[in-house]
């Protein structure tokens, strides 16, 4: 079976778990890609769009570990996703207070209003891919899909 549109699954499927997984992942990808397209004149990568999203919501300096941890990017990739943000002028690196090998990271001014601008764009685009949804589906759906997180077990 073909899909007759881009929103469909490739093929059938009889066992409704691997169903379930495929439309997770074939939704994922959808989404990313639809993300990219709509932020790539105000930013390279989402990795980079994620970073910039997770220092202005936290609302405070995090350290490279922290970053790692919470945008589940390797350590050895946080770094160069670092470099390229500050080359920007985006965020800042400031020493860690009694820790020569660690920095706080945080937004610079130009880096608050470029994520302000995004985060508009992004949930504008959230609203409208959303609006079929009531707030329970939203809600059901955002549980379920933790759940399915969860059985991942990482």
């Amino acid at each position: 079976m073909k899909p007759s549109n881009e929103s469909d699954l490739p093929v059938a499927f009889e066992n409704k778990a691997h169903e379930a997984i495929v439309s997770v992942w074939w939704t994922g990808e959808q989404l990313k890609k639809l993300f990219r397209k709509l932020l790539r004149s105000y930013i390279r990568s989402e990795s980079q769009f994620n970073l910039l999203m997770v220092l202005k919501d936290t609302g405070r300096p995090m350290t490279q570990m922290e970053l790692s941890k919470t945008l589940l990017v390797d350590r050895s990739n946080i770094t160069g996703l670092i470099d390229g943000l500050q080359k920007q002028d985006l965020i800042r690196r400031n020493r860690v207070k009694g820790d020569r090998r660690s920095y706080h990271i945080t937004l610079t001014a130009g880096g608050n209003r470029l994520t302000q601008k995004m985060e508009k764009i992004y949930m504008r685009k959230v609203k409208e891919i959303t609006a079929g949804f009531s707030a329970r589906e939203s809600a059901d759906l955002a549980r379920l899909t933790n759940k399915l997180r969860m059985g991942l077990g990482t």
